[in-house]
């Protein structure tokens, strides 16, 4: 029976923190009324941006107003509460709560959802069919599994959502137990950037991981994806021509800095789409058809394009296939491994480690028993021969 979890959101933490910043500086100003019926010179300024210690030094000045005037604090029932203590645990409550939105916004870090009972875990999108219900989501961890000859050999367990970031971390630790990386990596789509493809670069890695998109370059150019700029004609130096013939025109480079390696960005303007008769198929842009991409990004892809059909390309994805995937569905499928049962990044990777253990264990042993069924079957052939032979 599914349990029901709750989430913190990043918008819906946002949303909730500016609405009682909102009750914070109307309450602010009903305080500055107050003090203002009493002849009182004080004023307490309105703030933009939530500010915790701001409004916390608020209410050490009304308890020394409230000491000072000797009006005492009454709690409990049938006790009557003053006009400013009123205020004051008004003013009380509400900084609480930003309190709380703040360690929310430390939970979720750079992510976009954490779980209210695993603050480590990510709501993600699972690949789970409940009664025919693709668009599932509940907290989970990303875990990457790197296996070679049906074993093991490295674990990495992080919130990303995504696999693309995963795959520098996940050599890294690779590198740090072997003390080398490997020379080949294959992997699906999933991994596939600018970031990745520098790192491979920069270590020697050959290119074997495909990238988004591919799988949609490899289709014909038929009348449904010929306005994809997959499908457009390319020129000598790297341009594009589109479906009418015209040539796109440079119109600005940047640098974008977000990633871990700065790639130099071109944007192209196509400026003959007036009067286009492609035009609505084409684009809905007012100022043209534009397409953004990067040199040395489109370079990478060749090379991987390259790679992944050649004859040792091939024989690796499919042994990739074979093991990476075959190994998760003989976790989740046979062995009935198909969900977390510890809470924290911390206790999942230990759980994932010891799975990975008896996994390893079980291959050792079949292997084991397979070569040993092959001996005996080897010497029972040669007996075979050496009793026909005296015979």
């Amino acid at each position: 029976m599914p349990t029901r979890t709750h989430s913190y959101g990043e918008k819906n933490t946002v949303r909730h923190r500016e609405r009682q910043w909102k009750k914070c500086n109307d309450t602010i100003k009903r305080i500055n009324k107050f003090f203002k019926e009493k002849n009182i010179n004080c004023r307490y300024s309105i703030l933009r941006e939530p500010n915790i210690d701001y409004l916390l030094r608020v209410t050490d000045k009304i308890e020394i107003y409230m000491k000072d005037n000797g009006i005492e604090f009454v709690h409990g029932k049938g006790c009557r509460k003053s006009d400013i203590q009123k205020l004051y645990d008004e003013l009380a409550k509400e900084a609480m709560k930003l309190f709380e939105y703040a360690l929310h916004f430390d939970m979720l870090g750079d992510r976009n959802s954490c779980s209210k009972t695993d603050p480590d875990a990510t709501f993600m999108h699972m690949k789970y069919d409940y009664y025919n219900h693709t668009n599932v989501f509940k907290p989970g961890y990303n875990v990457q599994v790197g296996v070679s000859d049906g074993f093991i050999r490295n674990i990495y367990v992080s919130s990303d959502c995504s696999d693309i970031q995963t795959y520098i971390p996940f050599m890294e630790k690779y590198k740090l137990m072997y003390g080398k990386l490997p020379l080949k990596t294959p992997a699906d789509a999933g991994y596939g950037s600018y970031d990745n493809y520098m790192y491979c670069r920069e270590n020697g890695i050959e290119l074997f991981m495909k990238y988004p998109g591919y799988y949609e370059e490899s289709k014909k150019t038929n009348d449904k994806n010929r306005f994809r700029a997959s499908h457009f004609e390319r020129t000598e130096d790297g341009g594009y021509i589109c479906p009418a013939g015209h040539e796109f025109e440079v119109d600005k480079v940047t640098t974008d800095t977000r990633g871990i390696y700065a790639r130099n960005n071109i944007k192209l303007i196509n400026h003959h789409c007036d009067g286009c008769p492609f035009r609505s198929r084409c684009t809905k842009s007012r100022i043209g058809r534009s397409i953004n991409y990067c040199k040395e990004l489109d370079e990478f892809h060749k090379e991987v394009r390259k790679n992944v059909t050649s004859e040792e390309g091939k024989k690796l994805m499919f042994k990739r296939d074979n093991e990476a995937e075959g190994t998760f569905g003989d976790l989740k499928e046979n062995m009935g491994y198909d969900r977390l049962y510890r809470r924290g990044h911390d206790n999942v990777q230990m759980e994932i480690c010891l799975v990975a253990m008896g996994h390893n264990i079980r291959k050792y042993q079949k292997l084991k028993k397979k070569i040993k069924e092959t001996e005996e079957k080897q010497m029972k052939q040669v007996g075979e021969m050496l009793r026909l032979f005296i015979c």
